[in-house]
């Protein structure tokens, strides 16, 4: 029985000890492990928000870290800065501690992951009461076990006696008692120790309570100080009077980067006062020690201080002292007011920008406007007073546009802004267009708290931008007014000029006397530059509106050149001069890009120098410069020996009606433009023209191009050979003429028959359409303008029919004669052009070039084309008020014949008059599609047959319908109605005088 107690008693007190110590082990060693693996990992995630500068989401997870895991704070610092600080603010108990990790590469770290935490092993107090504990347990136990010894010796020690006297003998007279009362008094004794033992236990019940209350209270005081000291906002350091700090707290080591057990032991002044403050510092708390006063204790100060990273900062410091049994301590409440001074210098900006120039206002989270500013009242006319609480939709001019305003809405609560014009309503009625931008301002947590928008007034720049516009219609409206005078100037000019050109070619051919076939050579020549002039003018005029293009086609630069040499030789050989042409032979030969206009060019430019020089040479170069698999840049230069151009000259000399000749005895005539389109052609090219030249040793003229390389089998020549002279037309080719004017219809056939040949003819593109479907024609002469189709969509819908008549050679008969409009022709699908008024010579020249090549020609069955004397260009009536135009009858003489022009005249003037009458007509009922249709097919028939004053009126009545001047328009048909019976008459007149062939050669 004893030995089971003792065994029992043994085993518990082994079990209490084992239990105490696991609970110790177990509370000092698995939370340490755990902190540090969530350090390392917070540390891993914290790189990579650093990498992605996400700092908010940072934030984010450091806070969801705290509230899952309970530690008291989780700081991350970046280069000694602290760029992230989450606190949790709760009860704790145990000694604060700290476990960091590395963030980055731990032998180089971007920074530092910091996890405080409230350490719950035993203090070494606690672990000493804890021990006292258990072998105080331990020492009762072994007492209990000597005490039940003893008692079970008292009380089993007379029992064993009686049991042996019964061993020993059978009489019971043997049996002796040594004590009066053995049982008696070992129960008494037993009850004694009992209550010993009793009394024993309650002492040490109480002393145990006793000490679990003092510690108990103990503990809640040095909690409750520990929570006040953590929950501060501001950082609490303590030093001594030896100003050696003895106390960190956590929030001072995310304002200055030390941590706790780095910066204790060390002095304030070396660890967080600038060195300007040092001594200072020292001699502050010098002053205290030893008067007990300090100007600086017990109130809040702005100063400076310093971080781990030696950077200075601001804050904000309070130092209270203390008096303890060890000497003074210096307990120091400081706050970083970095953020607090940038945010009331932000507040001060804009003060500064609310009171500005610029009209703003506040509103809040709902629209509703709380604050103006005076620019505001200023602009609108309202006080801040009397807009307080209304909504921006009530100032607008269109505050029922609720699409508008929703859509602002929309993007404000998308994009937290929105700007863009809108028009204001000012107090006194009148409408404000104004720019603005609002903005919407956020508080720390994301939520919405104002909007802030400015504005400004656009009326100035509204009404200059209404001035600039008017202005800069009018420039374009004055652009294409002068674009159209020269348009119109060209059917005027060029029509004299051709009958000018045409009857001095007609008097060369007659006999002359040296005299007289010197001044006739004079006069062709002067026609012709007057023409060059005229076709420069159209040029530049072109490339002043823009409307110049450039072609990008194959074309073999080597032909070119030598083209260009050919037609420049003959003027180089009257001169004497020698000409020629040096390829390099690193040149590529073909190349992509505008060969006419690069021959156009060197023309120029090769014209230029034989012309300005006397003697010597003119040599033309082509090199390259550059060369890649797919492009190459080649240069051309025209070296000459001429007579030099002074250097004053130069900065205009590319300028348009500029000569280097300003003199009044120039010895060369010219526009003055050639150089100004040169120029500009090569800028268009992406090349730029220069010039280098000394005076009376000559000039250099050069440019380079980038273009892209071609193949030979790409450049396939499109342009007809030249005609011979006197080349065959055969008498069996099939013609059909589109031309809706009577008139003009009897002028072309008349000049035909004459010719030998003959011609089928419709009035519209529909009919041309159905007679090239039905019959082989192998030329349609097309005119452009008719009505119900004109000849641009009847060509192309010839050319989209699916048999052979699609491949039909189209000339176009047009009035129009400005460069780029063949070009237009050719883009339809026309073959080639001839303009009105046309001449039986330029007629045949065309037919000439593009009959047939399989048409076997016999002696009988061929027309000669004649000489040709005069270009085909487009000829207009000129602009003199002469109602008859003498030199047009006299070409129609000369392509009919005297007999003929008289029926013509007669038929044309029958069908002016219906003519007339359908102006009127359209003018009447404002028709001006029929009001322009009429006078353009009036006016081409008055052209060809010399009505000059009525041509005039009908080319001017179609360009104010095409410009959509009706007004005007109708001024000029009214106009028309009124000289036409007159010019028709002075036709007449001049019909019945007759006409003669004595100065024309019947061909």
């Amino acid at each position: 029985m004893f030995v089971t107690v003792c065994a029992f008693t043994f085993i518990l007190m082994a079990l209490i000890v084992m239990s105490f110590n696991r609970h110790i082990e177990t509370n000092a060693d698995v939370p340490d492990n755990h902190i540090q693996q969530i350090a390392n990992i917070t540390a891993a995630a914290a790189h990579d928000y650093i990498k992605n500068e996400d700092l908010v989401g940072l934030k984010a997870f450091t806070n969801r870290v705290i509230a899952e895991e309970s530690f008291t704070f989780l700081s991350v610092e970046q280069y000694g800065n602290v760029i992230a600080y989450s606190q949790l603010n709760k009860d704790a108990s145990g000694e604060l501690a700290t476990r960091s990790a590395p963030i980055g590469d731990v032998s180089n770290p971007k920074g530092w992951v910091v996890i405080g935490f409230y350490d719950h092993s035993p203090t070494p107090v606690a672990l000493f009461s804890e021990h006292l504990l258990i072998w105080g347990t331990l020492g009762v136990g072994l007492l209990s076990i000597i005490l039940i010894h003893m008692m079970m010796v008292a009380v089993t020690r007379p029992l064993r006696q009686l049991h042996d006297v019964s061993d020993t003998s059978d009489s019971p007279s043997h049996f002796q008692f040594f004590y009066q009362d053995d049982v008696s008094e070992t129960v008494s004794m037993v009850n004694a120790m009992r209550e010993k033992l009793d009394n024993s236990y309650n002492a040490l019940h109480a002393s145990l309570k006793n000490q679990k209350y003092s510690y108990s209270e103990a503990r809640q005081i040095e909690e409750k100080n520990e929570a006040i000291y953590n929950a501060s906002h501001d950082a609490i350091i303590v030093a001594n009077d030896n100003d050696i700090i003895i106390e960190f707290s956590p929030v001072a080591e995310q304002i200055f980067g030390w941590e706790r057990h780095e910066v204790v032991g060390k002095a304030m002044a070396d660890t967080i006062v600038p060195k300007t403050m040092r001594e200072a510092h020292i001699k502050g708390m010098r002053h205290f020690l030893s008067t007990g006063e300090g100007p600086v204790l017990n109130q809040r100060i702005e100063l400076s201080a310093i971080r781990r990273s030696g950077r200075e900062f601001p804050i904000e410091i309070s130092i209270s002292p203390a008096k303890t049994e060890q000497g003074h301590i210096f307990v120091s409440y400081i706050r970083d007011i970095t953020q607090q001074l940038k945010d009331q210098t932000e507040l001060k900006i804009a003060a500064h920008a609310f009171e500005s120039s610029e009209a703003m206002f506040i509103s809040d989270s709902k629209g509703h406007i709380i604050r103006t500013n005076p620019a505001f009242t200023k602009i609108t006319g309202f006080s801040g007073t009397e807009v307080k609480g209304e909504k921006p939709r009530s100032l607008t001019a269109n505050p029922h546009d609720a699409a508008f305003h929703k859509g602002i809405w929309r993007t404000l609560l998308a994009n937290d802004s929105w700007q863009g014009e809108i028009t204001f309503l000012h107090k006194e009625g009148r409408v404000i267009p104004v720019r603005m931008s609002i903005t919407a301002v956020k508080d720390e947590n994301e939520q919405l708290t104002h909007y802030v928008a400015h504005f400004f007034d656009l009326t100035e720049q509204k009404n200059t931008e209404q001035i600039l516009l008017e202005a800069q219609k009018a420039a374009e409206n004055a652009n294409r007014a002068k674009s159209q005078f020269l348009a119109a100037m060209s059917h005027e000019i060029r029509t004299p000029m051709n009958g000018v050109l045409g009857v001095l070619g007609l008097l060369k051919e007659t006999p002359l006397t040296d005299q007289q076939q010197k001044l006739v050579l004079t006069a062709r020549e002067s026609g012709e530059l007057l023409l060059a002039i005229i076709n420069d003018i159209l040029d530049f005029s072109k490339m002043e509106a823009g409307k110049l293009t450039l072609e990008k086609n194959p074309f073999d630069v080597f032909d070119l050149f030598h083209q260009t040499i050919d037609i420049m030789r003959p003027q180089a050989e009257k001169k004497n001069l020698r000409l020629t042409a040096k390829i390099s032979d690193s040149a590529p030969q073909y190349l992509i890009g505008d060969g006419d206009r690069i021959r156009q060019v060197l023309l120029n430019l090769l014209s230029n120098a034989v012309k300005y020089t006397k003697r010597g040479t003119v040599t033309v170069s082509l090199t390259c410069n550059h060369q890649s698999s797919t492009y190459s840049q080649i240069q051309i230069d025209v070296v000459d020996t001429g007579i030099g151009i002074d250097s004053s000259h130069l900065p205009t000399l590319f300028n348009e009606f500029t000569m280097a000749e300003g003199n009044y005895d120039r010895g060369h005539e010219g526009s003055g433009l050639g150089l100004a389109i040169c120029k500009q052609i090569v800028n268009l090219m992406g090349g730029e023209l220069s010039v280098v030249t000394e005076v009376g040793k000559g000039s250099v003229f050069s440019f380079a191009l980038n273009l892209d390389l071609a193949l030979q089998d790409d450049c396939v020549v499109t342009t007809p050979e030249p005609l011979p002279i006197n080349a065959s037309i055969a008498k069996d080719i099939r013609i059909l003429m589109a031309e809706d004017n009577p008139a003009n219809q009897i002028v072309l056939r008349t000049m035909l028959e004459f010719s030998g040949l003959s011609a089928d003819i419709v009035s519209n593109g529909l009919e041309a359409i159905e007679a090239v479907s039905s019959i082989p024609y192998d030329i349609v002469l097309m005119d452009i303008s008719m009505p119900e189709m004109d000849g641009m969509e009847a060509t192309r819908r010839i050319r989209a029919l699916d048999s052979e008549a699609k491949n039909v050679v189209i000339i176009a008969l047009t009035a129009h004669a400005i460069r780029g409009d063949k070009e237009h022709f050719l883009d339809v699908g026309m073959d080639d052009f001839v303009s009105k008024p046309f001449t039986r010579q330029a007629i045949l020249d065309c037919l000439a070039r593009w009959q047939p090549k399989t048409v076997a020609l016999s002696q009988n069955d061929m027309v000669i084309a004649p000489e040709q004397d005069e270009p085909n260009t487009a000829l207009a009536p000129a602009t003199s008020q002469e109602m008859v135009n003498e030199g047009t009858l006299n070409q129609l003489v000369q392509d009919t014949s005297a007999d003929v022009v008289p029926n013509l005249i007669a038929f044309y003037i029958t069908d002016a008059k219906k003519r007339i009458d359908k102006i009127a007509d359209a003018a009447a009922k404002n028709d001006y599609y029929a009001l322009e249709f009429e006078a353009h097919t009036l006016g081409s028939s008055a052209a060809s047959h010399g009505n000059s004053l009525l041509c005039s009126l009908c080319r001017e009545l179609e360009q104010k319908c095409m410009n959509q001047d009706y007004e005007q328009a109708l001024d000029i048909a009214s106009s028309l109605g009124k000289e036409a019976p007159a010019s028709l008459s002075a036709l007449e007149e001049r019909m019945l005088l007759g006409f003669t062939e004595q100065s024309n050669t019947k061909k």
